[in-house]
C-alpha cells in the first residue's frame, strides 16, 4: 500500500547548509544572481579590453605602414640615381652602407603583414584574430614582446650603423664633402626630406618598441581577468546546478513523522530522512 508524503517547507529545506551531494554551494555561492550579474560585468569590461587591443594593433599597423612608406622612398631615391655620377661620385658618397635601410625596411613589411592580417580577422570576430595572433595564453605574450625586441633592436642597429656612410646619416651630413655632393644632386633627390624622414622612421621605430610594453601591460590584464572570469563562469554553474537540484529534487517525509519533535529512538530525523522512499 502506497504511502502518504508530505512536501517539507521550502524554509526548511533551504535551511540546510549541505547539499545531499556533501558541496557546500550555498556557503561558497549566496546569491545566484549576483554572480550572474558579475558574469556580464566581466564580460562588457572584457569587451573594453579587446577594443583597447584593437586600437594597439591598428596604432602597430600604422606606425609599420609609416616607417615601410619612408624606407620605400628612401629606397627609390637610391635605385633611381644610384648610377649617376657626377665628379666621381655618386648621390650618397662613395660605396653608401645600404643595409640599416634594408633592415628597416624588412622588419616594417613584416610586421605590416602581421598586423594587415590580425585585423582583417577581425572581420571574422575576435576569435579568430587571437587565433591568427595566437595560441595559448603565454604564446599571445609573444606578439607584443615581439614586437619591443624586433623594433628595440632595429631602431638601435639603424642608429649605430649611423657612421656617416649611410643614406640617412649623408643626408642630414653638414660636412663640407658631403654637402658638395648634395649641391651636385640636389635637383634629383631631396636630401632635406631624406634627412627629416628617416630621422622620423628613427623615432617611430622607437616609439614602436615602447608601446609594445603597452601591449604587454594588456596581456597581462587580459590573462588575469579571463581567469578571474573563468572562475566566477564556474561559480555560476555550481551555483546553477545547486538551484536545479533544489527546485527539482524536493524532499519528502511521511505524515506519519513530525518534522520538529524528535521520535522514539536516538536519531534525530532530517529533511531528508526519507526522501527516496
Amino acid at each position: 500500500m502506497a504511502s502518504d508524503y508530505d512536501k517539507i517547507s521550502q524554509a526548511e529545506y533551504e535551511s540546510q547548509p549541505i547539499a545531499p551531494d556533501g558541496n557546500d554551494y550555498k556557503n561558497e555561492i549566496k546569491d545566484v544572481e549576483k554572480i550572474a550579474a558579475l558574469t556580464t560585468k566581466l564580460a562588457k569590461r572584457q569587451k573594453k579590453i579587446g577594443n583597447i587591443q584593437v586600437v594597439e594593433r591598428v596604432i602597430n599597423l600604422l606606425a609599420s605602414a609609416t616607417i615601410g612608406a619612408i624606407m620605400g622612398y628612401t629606397l627609390e631615391n637610391y635605385i633611381v640615381n644610384k648610377n649617376e655620377v657626377i665628379n666621381g661620385s655618386g648621390p650618397f658618397g662613395t660605396n653608401p652602407k645600404l643595409w640599416p635601410t634594408y633592415v628597416m625596411t624588412a622588419v616594417a613589411g613584416l610586421t605590416l603583414i602581421y598586423n594587415i592580417t590580425v585585423l582583417v580577422a577581425y572581420c571574422c570576430g575576435r576569435r579568430a584574430s587571437d587565433k591568427v595572433a595566437s595560441g595559448s595564453s603565454y604564446v599571445k605574450l609573444l606578439s607584443p614582446l615581439g614586437h619591443l625586441i624586433v623594433w628595440a633592436t632595429t631602431a638601435g642597429s639603424f642608429k649605430g650603423a649611423a657612421t656617416g656612410n649611410d643614406i640617412w646619416t649623408f643626408s642630414c651630413s653638414d660636412a663640407p664633402s658631403d654637402v658638395s655632393i648634395q649641391q651636385e644632386f640636389q635637383n634629383k633627390i631631396n636630401y632635406d626630406i631624406l634627412c627629416t624622414t628617416n630621422t622620423a622612421s628613427l623615432y617611430t621605430a622607437i616609439g614602436t618598441a615602447a608601446f609594445a610594453v603597452v601591449g604587454i601591460i594588456i596581456w597581462i590584464i587580459i590573462t588575469i581577468h579571463t581567469r578571474k572570469q573563468k572562475k566566477t563562469k564556474q561559480k555560476l554553474e555550481a551555483a546553477r546546478r545547486f538551484e536545479d537540484f533544489r527546485n527539482s529534487a524536493q524532499p519528502y517525509v511521511s505524515y506519519n513523522q513530525g518534522v520538529t519533535g524528535p521520535p522514539s529512538g536516538n536519531i534525530q530525523p532530517t529533511p531528508y530522512s526519507n526522501y527516496g522512499r
